[in-house]
């Protein structure tokens, strides 16, 4: 501010000393001049100069003005050069014009050192003076060459220099640089006088770089231009170092964006370059930092990753607020990047860019872990989607693979989040079907509180009620084996227990691509020759309903709510509309009494328990 206060006092003095100048000026045209009919060096001087910058003689109120004022040493040689250039109709004439360009720098320096200004410092000039340094520069270094200084001793006039330069005079390099900044960034249009001296006031204060292109960046004409990303890059680099970019770098800062990165990073990253810091460093400024504010731009391999994650399953880029949101929450909630991703993969968009089931995993491999996976990773999963189970569903296998959570760890994510174990646990266990009417119904009372159960399906019914067992799937519930035909086991030799158990497994994999992971002997049945030929564990039950029995709803709300218990394995059929009765009203009623409703392989996981194959489980209360 203090700055900007003394711009505009230097400038109301210069505006006063030209009405003063115009005052007198008006005042001595009246008076006869004697000092012009004596030949003098003064007044050569004042005649000289009028010839070299106008091709004209002063008229005598003019010539007067002048003579006195150097005369009496009141103003300086330099002084005069300034004001003839600053205000030439009032101090020349009104019909007077001054030569331009490069003839007035031609001029200045016959005038000042009495020889022609080198091509080379004149070539130095004219590009200042075409990024908004003003002439009185040019003045000002004239003025202090020995030759000038000479020149005024021998027509006997004060040879100082100005003292009263404005900020985009200061330092001619540094107006260049705010002049392209300004005009190529800010505004989009050619830099004005003020708005250079405003902005190099700004620097020469110890305003900060960096941040000042990245605003521009920002808000300016770029920002909404019709310009490519490369176009951009090439812009802002060549503004802030003062050179083209390399072939390299620009296509490191295009990956960056194509990476889901923001301008404001790619701005933060050439002002860590030591061409820029150079660059600050010659024109006498502060290089600064760009302050990263949007999450994005934070993680550079997490937003990369979600990025061509997005890009590559939806065909088209997150918008900056989506992929900030997708960043924000995964870096604050890693437990969630799971839910997260599959989110993004399983949009509509997501299904009619990529129709091919076969593809898609293909894809969710290429983009998770960079590699195309053999047949033995991908041949459960298609066989599932061939049959109904969902994208999503499949994902969420695929997520569970401890191979992601290293991925996620390179970015600096850790996913291994240990779970929050319930206060409540409790599995519902249903036997003998499916039968799609009632396994339907049971599936619909569960379904909106996210709540699973576990189905031991019998294997030969399988295929007739298939529907079910994909839904039930889809919404996480496990698929668990209670045989082939309903045999019980114990009635039969080793060799046709495994039997029995894989022909049911075999089915269920058949149709899902997934093979159940726990068995249940038909009426709890078991022996020694069961155990050692089942090859599952084998999960029993802690609170029988006996639906089968009583085929009454109250009876199976009764059983259950009354003996219910942490760790508990409930038992029930889904054959029977009065089971599918019962459960509408025990599922919501479970969960008000804080219950968690869990499959069998869920409750084992939770309570921490390594099920052994062959061994009966009859609860897992702890």
């Amino acid at each position: 501010m203090k700055k900007h206060k003394n711009i505009a006092a230097r400038f109301a003095m210069r505006l006063s000393g030209m009405i003063l100048t115009a005052a007198v000026l008006v005042t001595s045209c009246v008076i006869p001049s004697r000092a012009r009919a004596k030949t003098n060096p003064t007044a050569e001087f004042i005649d000289r100069t009028y010839e070299i910058l106008a091709s004209a003689k002063p008229d005598a109120g003019r010539f007067d003005f002048w003579y006195r004022n150097l005369s009496s040493g009141n103003i300086s040689a330099t002084s005069m050069i300034d004001m003839m250039i600053s205000s030439p109709q009032l101090m020349l004439g009104e019909e007077t014009r001054l030569p331009e360009g490069e003839q007035l720098l031609d001029s200045l320096s016959l005038l000042m050192t009495e020889k022609p200004m080198e091509p080379q410092q004149k070539s130095t000039y004219l590009d200042y003076m075409a990024h908004g340094v003003s002439v009185r520069r040019v003045i000002y270094d004239l003025s202090v060459m020995t030759e000038y200084i000479g020149v005024c001793g021998r027509y006997t006039v004060r040879h100082d220099g100005l003292s009263d330069l404005s900020p985009r005079d200061t330092n001619p390099d540094l107006t260049k640089y705010v002049y392209n900044m300004l005009t190529d960034l800010t505004y989009g249009r050619p830099a004005t006088s003020e708005e250079c001296d405003d902005w190099c006031a700004r620097f020469l204060g110890g305003q900060a770089v960096a941040p000042a292109i990245d605003d521009a960046a920002k808000t300016g004409p770029v920002a909404g231009s019709a310009m490519t990303d490369e176009e951009k890059v090439v812009l802002i680099y060549r503004t802030m170092v003062g050179q083209e970019i390399s072939a390299e770098e620009k296509g490191s800062y295009q990956e960056a964006l194509a990476n889901g990165m923001s301008m404001s990073y790619v701005v933060q990253k050439i002002s860590e370059t030591a061409l820029f810091q150079m660059k600050c460093t010659d024109l006498q400024i502060l290089a600064g930092s760009v302050e990263l504010t949007e999450p994005r731009d934070n993680n550079y391999e997490l937003t990369s990753f979600l990025t061509r994650l997005y890009t590559r399953f939806s065909g088209n880029r997150p918008t900056a607020e989506d992929l900030n949101g997708y960043v924000l929450q995964t870096i604050e909630d890693p437990g969630t990047v799971r839910e997260v991703i599959t989110q993004m993969l399983s949009a509509p968009e997501c299904q009619e860019l990529i129709p091919s089931d076969e593809e898609f995993l293909n894809t969710v491999y290429e983009v998770f872990y960079g590699y195309t996976p053999d047949n033995s990773k991908t041949k459960a999963y298609l066989i599932g989607m061939s049959n109904g189970i969902t994208r999503s569903r499949i994902l969420s296998e695929i997520l569970k693979d401890p191979a992601f959570d290293e991925k996620m760890a390179e970015y600096g994510i850790d996913t291994r989040v240990e779970k929050i174990v319930p206060e409540k646990l409790v599995a519902l266990t249903f036997d003998d079907g499916p039968y799609t009417p009632v396994t339907m119904r049971i599936l619909d009372a569960l379904e909106p509180y996210g709540a699973h159960a576990t189905f031991f399906v019998v294997g030969n019914r399988v295929g007739n009620y298939s529907e079910s067992v994909i839904r039930a799937t889809n919404l996480g519930c496990e698929i668990a084996d209670h045989t082939w035909n309903h045999t019980t086991l114990t009635k039969i030799s080793g060799d046709a227990v495994s039997q029995q158990i894989w022909d049911c497994a075999e089915t269920v994999y058949n149709l899902t691509g997934v093979c159940p992971r726990v068995m249940r002997p038909v009426g709890g049945s078991y022996n020694s020759t069961v155990s050692a030929n089942v090859g599952m564990p084998m999960i029993i039950w802690s609170v029988d309903t006996n639906d089968w029995k009583y085929r009454d709803s109250q009876h199976v709300i009764d059983e259950i709510m009354n003996n219910v218990r942490d760790g508990d394995i409930i038992l029930m059929h889904d054959l029977y509309e009065s089971t599918a009765d019962a459960v509408e009203y025990v599922v919501p009623a479970l969960i008000e009494a804080g219950y968690t409703l869990v499959t069998i392989s869920e409750l084992a996981e939770y309570k921490g328990i390594d099920m052994e194959n062959g061994k009966a489980y009859f609860s897992m209360r702890g």
